[in-house]
Formats: structure tokens, sequence, C-alpha cells
């Protein structure tokens, strides 16, 4: 289990907060009893902030090698994953407008520029001295979402075809030939890619060849979020608040399960879905048959999530000033974080820190977390 590795504030926001990565909720409980925490807390120390001079954080990666931060005014910094100092810093020329992606050795940015002739560009960069390796022309666009998909990196536009750019010196970049207007990106994985339809049904393509492998049928309301599980089916959230379980390449569904609002977070691990819904629910589901494992009522509806490979979920709710770890085994309040008055996270914002830590992307910045105050350095 692991979290998302990105966050990304921007107009194309709907989409990373459809994906992700990556994202969605907080506290959970025992049936009907809110605040109600399991063992006992490991407090969490703030030991470094970072905040920007160059007017605003528009998006965050996090990875081995340290966080990757997009800043306003066309520039990107590598900041080492514990203190939060600066490791290097490259002009990318223009401005950020997509999340931050690390795949391997590379970063990618997609970048508009500010000439009389507006042009996107998707920039690939060292991750490890900053410095621009390749440049794709792109069709212009308002902002885009970065996504892995096996080898491969899918840019995908506000409002336009999704493009494939495969590795290898040479290689060209492919247009998803199944996308039609109105559609939005829902998941890649190494063979395939999933498209939503404004009728609610979803689109499973190739990634090689962009061609449709099969097209299920919807129901009331727009698939929002997707993914495909280890054993090869899909699982779709609706924004009519459905979860359903499919086979990818023939009919049938394998099962369905209603909450009361709109589903925000999807994950799937060890054979079981954990899930978010605008009805103030974090639901755990069995993969094979949709049984619900636990449910658990939030103080509110979830901004966004993430799983932690250490073991708990950590999930933020609109008007809670904490971060809320729940233990995924019972669905309870193991921890909580506490933010400053009025500071959000931001969709996406929650990663994993140095030494079983916690990074965090709010709206004061990006600040890393230690437990048991065991900080580095304080700053």
């Amino acid at each position: 289990m692991a979290s998302d590795n990105y966050s990304f504030r921007g107009p194309h926001i709907s989409i990373l907060f459809r994906h992700l990565l990556t994202v969605a909720l907080a506290v959970s409980l025992v049936p009907g009893i809110f605040g109600q925490q399991s063992g006992e807390q490991t407090p969490y120390t703030l030991c470094s902030t970072y905040v920007t001079g160059s007017g605003g954080i528009v998006a965050v990666a996090s990875s081995a090698s340290g966080v990757a931060v997009g800043e306003k005014g066309g520039r990107i910094r590598l900041l080492s994953g514990d203190t939060l100092e600066a490791v290097w810093s490259a002009e990318v020329g223009g401005e950020v407008v997509s999340n931050l992606l690390v795949a391997g050795n590379n970063l990618y940015a997609v970048v508009n520029s500010a000439s009389s002739e507006p042009s996107s560009k998707l920039r690939v960069l060292s991750i490890e001295t900053g410095l621009i390796r390749r440049t794709h022309e792109l069709a212009s666009d308002r902002s885009f979402f970065l996504a892995i998909a096996g080898d491969s990196v899918v840019s995908v536009p506000e409002s336009s075809a999704p493009v494939i750019f495969s590795p290898g010196e040479g290689a060209k970049p492919a247009l998803v030939g199944a996308w039609s207007e109105g559609d939005s990106f829902l998941f890649a994985e190494r063979e395939r890619i999933l498209l939503a339809s404004a009728n609610g049904r979803v689109k499973i393509a190739s990634l090689q060849t962009g061609v449709i492998l099969s097209e299920k049928a919807g129901s009331y309301g727009k698939v929002a979020i997707a993914l495909v599980t280890s054993d090869g089916r899909s699982v779709v959230g609706t924004e009519s608040g459905e979860i359903r379980a499919e086979a990818i390449e023939a009919n049938g569904r394998f099962w369905t399960f209603k909450t009361g609002g709109a589903i925000v977070y999807l994950k799937s691990f060890d054979g079981k879905i954990l899930a978010a819904s605008n009805d103030n629910f974090l639901y755990l589901l069995s993969e094979d048959s949709g049984r619900v494992i636990w449910r658990s009522r939030l103080p509110g509806r979830p901004s966004t999530g993430a799983l932690l490979s250490t073991g708990p979920a950590a999930f933020a709710v609109l008007g809670e000033e904490r971060l809320l770890l729940i233990d995924i085994s019972s669905g309870k309040v193991s921890n909580t974080v506490a933010l400053e008055a009025d500071e959000e996270i931001q969709p996406g914002g929650i990663f994993e820190g140095v030494s079983d830590g916690l990074l965090l992307h709010t709206t004061r910045g990006i600040k890393t977390f230690a437990a048991n105050g065991s900080c580095r350095k304080q700053n």
C-alpha cells in the first residue's frame, strides 16, 4: 500500500481529484459514535515548513529523491524530503499547468508559455540535477493531468484526447483514438486506459493502439473515479454514489454497492476496496463480493486522502483543522495531526515522509511531521 505521490492545484483539479491520485476522507468510528479512537496515539511533531516567495505552490510530487515543487512564475525546485532544504532549482520556460510526475530518474511537467502565441510543452527533467532532458510539443490547452501507464506517460489535456508517450529514443507520441468529446480520463495501467462518457458508460481502450476493447453500460450518474484490480477487473465509482465491479473485456457485473453520495476516493489493496463517499462515510468492501467489512462516519465531507504503506489511511475532511489517521483494520481513528486555523490540505497533498513521518501540501505551504518528535532538524 502506498500513498499517491503528487498533488496539483489548478483548473484541471477535478481530474486529479477523481484519479489519485488520489484522494479523499478522514476519520472513522464505532458505529454511530464519532471520536472513539483505538490504541495509543503516536504524537506527530511539526519539523519543517517550506513557503515559496514566488507567489504560490501549484504542484507537489514526492519521491525517494526528494520533494519536487512547481511554483508560480515557471520554476520547479527539488527539496530534501526531511528538512525541505533546496537541492536544485530550475526555470522551465512557462507556467506549470499540470501535476508533477516522477518516473524513474525523470520528472515530468507541462508548462504553458506566455508568448503572443501560447503553447503547451511537456518538459522532461533529470530528477537528480533539474536539467531539461527533452521537450515535447503539445496541443495547447489550459491545464493537463499526467499519469503513469506501465513504462509510458499519459498526458491528459483538459479538453482533448489523451496523448501517450512511450519510452525509448525516437518513439512518437500517440493519441488515444477511443476518446470523444465529453469523455474524461479515469485510469491507466500497463495495457489499458479507462475513459468515462457523459452518458455513464465506461470505455476501456488498448494503451498500445487506442482501440476500444470494451464499453460498459452505465447507470444513473457519470463515472467519476475508477481503478483496475490485481486480478484484472475494473471497479468504478459514480457521481450518483454507486460502486461497481465489472469484467474488463467481457460483459458481466460482479457486484454493485450503493452509497448516499458521489464516490470521491477508491483504493484497491489486499483483496479489499477502500472507498469514500460524499455521504460522509468511509467504506471498506470485499473486492470479490462487495460485502461491507466496515463503514465509518466522518465529521464532514472528505476532501483528500491516502493509504499509507505504514498501515493507516490518512484523510482530511472539509472544515476540520486536523488530519485524521484511520486504523484500516477497524475503521477507527487511531491518531490526528493538528493543522493551523483555516489551514486546509490540498487535493492529493498527503504523502509519506521520511522515517514513518508525514509530508503535507497545505494552503500554508509544505510541511513535514515526524512521529514521536524525532525531527532531524526543525525550521
